[in-house]
């Protein structure tokens, strides 16, 4: 009795399951009737309904209604894909494997249409999962599509024109301004300003084997310009100023001592001749700013408008700016030559170091005022190799066929940051109409300087 009631016993169990597995399978098979998808692709594509887009699909007949791949799959032909095929969600939701026919450069336009891309991979990834394992899903093929197709209806020429019922309406004027093109007024002036203040120091102690050194230096450089242009006619007009301070431990009535000091204002006025030349008149004006005293003594060296040169002259200049590939690399550069050229010298203090800047006189006194005629060859020039490095020169060459003054000024800045650089200064200065210094034999003069601080441009 006991062996009857374990057998059947089993028998309900084995009916139950048979029961479950027909339950189960006749619901997968409408799900697949319905959808036409396999349940893995079914199962993800719900899966991602929330995440991509967020709260997109409420429910899953909106996600239906919007995927073209819930209608009944039509295979489109072409040879089945590879075995290795992987099909998963993150090779979608990660890195979608469809891109798009062109690309947009334009960030706002690609992620304005980011979802349809999306929505395009999704579909092909799901049409070759079927295409792979469950092809039978396919219900249509391109040549056997349903015979039935809604056609628009013909309308007959011959049949009476239909009327429809129009309304006209007169259209308000427009109460929208017009709107105002905006053309920006041109500039025709134009500025610029660099200030430098620079430090270098030496000092050792008092047993060094070279001998004692203790010495500061303050070289301070501001440059203006203020130019005009304007269809032929131009105008440059630069302001320049250099001082520079050095203590003198040597000298035993003064702690300090002024190495350069000189102001410069120069202006040229220009007519456009041909390509890059300029008929052009300039004017020049320089001075010395301070008093300058010569080492142990109380005799001025040079003060201000001791001595002071003005500079006239009638030529033609050549101006280039040539372009280069790199953007951070530039050049200026203004050649002025005059074949007439007008120079006088005037110093106010009689006390200074006349010799140093007058030729001597007959009777063995040295002048204090001078004008001569010559020629004179001017270059301003401006070379930046890169953002960091920049280099300004200066050439001035006058000569009155007799006798030869000719200067050349050098700066070379080395950006360090925003506000704060390294400057090597060399000025070269030759003239052979004054008297020869004690202490050298030649007429070639320098004055080299390197120092570090602060520079500032705009």
């Amino acid at each position: 009795m006991r062996i009857k009631l374990h057998i059947g016993k089993y028998i309900l169990y084995l009916v139950y399951i048979v029961f479950l597995f027909a339950y189960v399978s006749t619901t997968s098979a409408q799900s697949k009737k319905t959808t036409g998808l396999s349940d893995e692709v079914m199962a993800w594509t719900v899966s991602t309904m929330e995440l991509w887009p967020e709260g997109r699909y409420k429910s899953l007949r909106e996600a239906m209604i919007d995927n073209e791949f819930f209608i009944p799959l039509v295979f489109r032909g072409g040879m089945f894909p590879e075995i290795n095929y992987q099909f998963s969600r993150d090779s979608i939701s990660l890195t979608p494997p469809l891109r798009p026919p062109f690309v947009y450069r334009n960030k706002r336009s690609e992620n304005m249409f980011k979802y349809y891309y999306f929505k395009k991979a999704l579909e092909d990834h799901a049409y070759k999962n079927v295409m792979l394992k469950d092809p039978r899903n396919f219900k249509y093929t391109l040549s056997r599509l349903p015979q039935r197709v809604i056609r628009p209806e013909r309308i007959d020429r011959s049949a009476e024109p239909v009327k429809l019922e129009a309304k006209t309406q007169i259209a308000p004027p427009e109460t929208v301004d017009p709107v105002i093109k905006f053309i920006p007024d041109r500039k025709y002036w134009t500025s610029s300003f660099s200030s430098d203040i620079k430090f270098s120091q030496n000092k050792t102690s008092s047993n060094w084997f070279k001998g004692e050194i203790d010495n500061m230096n303050i070289f301070t450089n501001a440059v203006i310009t203020y130019n005009y242009a304007r269809d032929k006619i131009s105008l440059a007009n630069t302001l320049s100023a250099t001082f520079t301070i050095n203590s003198a431990p040597k000298d035993t009535l003064r702690d300090y001592s002024i190495g350069t000091d000189e102001l410069r204002l120069r202006s040229v006025l220009g007519l456009k001749a041909i390509k890059n030349w300029n008929y052009s008149t300039s004017a020049e004006f320089v001075t010395s700013m301070g008093n300058r005293y010569i080492a142990n003594t109380m005799n001025k060296n040079s003060a201000f408008l001791a001595p002071y040169t003005i500079n006239l002259g009638i030529g033609m200049t050549y101006a280039v700016t040539p372009k280069f590939k790199k953007p951070d690399r530039a050049m200026n550069v203004a050649l002025t030559i005059n074949p007439f050229s007008f120079k006088y010298m005037y110093s106010i203090d009689r006390e200074i170091n006349l010799p140093a800047y007058f030729p001597k006189n007959e009777d063995g006194t040295y002048m204090f005022v001078l004008s001569t005629f010559g020629s004179q060859v001017t270059m301003n020039s401006t070379v930046k190799f890169n953002k960091s490095i920049n280099l300004t020169s200066r050439l001035d060459y006058f000569t009155n066929y007799e006798l030869v003054k000719c200067e050349l000024e050098n700066k070379l800045d080395i950006a360090i940051s925003r506000y704060f650089s390294t400057t090597f200064y060399l000025y070269l200065r030759f003239d052979d109409s004054v008297a020869k210094s004690p202490t050298s034999d030649t007429y070639l003069q320098y004055n080299e300087l390197f120092s570090f601080g602060f520079s500032y441009r705009w």
